[in-house]
């Protein structure tokens, strides 16, 4: 039974996620502020967290980017009544792993989570190419034997360049396995692939490349 937490400060709403997700078999805790969500995701294991921005005490943008800057990658999806085009931006590259916009339908909410949930289930087997060696199941990824310690939606990236290494995998393709809204920018992308190159040439410098195909994506190499 996947465990939630829910943060949201309208009363109505959180009774009303609460009740339905439970009635839909999952199991269901609620708080309604940033410092009371910190705290409890600290202490105990949740599978996914449904995130509201406006909070009483803070930004739910903000809880979101100090868990990813801690190491927490707990999956997080965001339901808030901001709408912009910036808002959600922000909210993704803070680190979500979805953003759904209120007024919303259960079916569309579960929908979302199950295939949040669904996705966060990593490959068991180890995946290699050349000095790269990852192991999904321990979230363990060696090059030469050094560890690079790699938040989820990098070694999300790096599993599937490694999986196609030679190969041009497409940005389209990148981000149906980061995120499940069809509304997701292509700039996160360029945000997640920036990151993940600093931390690949912080250990193996120029020899592992992660090298942009102009027009159709990217494609993992050894030089």
């Amino acid at each position: 039974m996947p465990k939630i937490l829910i943060v949201e400060d309208d009363p109505q709403i959180s009774k009303s996620l609460s009740l339905n997700l439970r009635f839909s078999d999952f199991e269901v805790k609620t708080v309604n502020t940033m410092s009371e969500a910190w705290d409890i995701i600290k202490n105990e294991h949740f599978d996914l967290v449904c995130l509201d921005i406006g909070l009483p005490d803070g930004s739910g943008l903000d809880l979101c980017q100090n868990l990813r800057d801690a190491g927490n990658d707990i999956p997080i999806l965001f339901i808030s009544a901001r709408t912009d085009e910036a808002t959600v931006v922000k909210g993704i590259n803070s680190g979500a792993d979805d953003y759904l916009r209120k007024p919303f339908g259960m079916d569309e909410l579960k929908a979302r989570m199950n295939k949040i949930l669904k996705k966060f289930t990593l490959p068991s087997s180890v995946i290699s190419f050349g000095d790269l060696t990852i192991d999904p199941a321990k979230r363990i990824v060696k090059i030469m034997d050094k560890m690079v310690i790699l938040g989820r939606k990098e070694l999300e990236i790096l599993i599937l360049l490694t999986k196609k290494a030679g190969d041009i995998v497409t940005r389209d393709k990148i981000l149906s396995v980061l995120y499940d809204n069809a509304d997701m920018f292509d700039r996160t992308v360029d945000s997640h692939m920036s990151h993940l190159r600093k931390k690949l040439r912080s250990v193996a410098g120029p020899a592992l490349q992660i090298n942009c195909v102009y027009g159709l994506g990217y494609r993992l190499e050894w030089k």
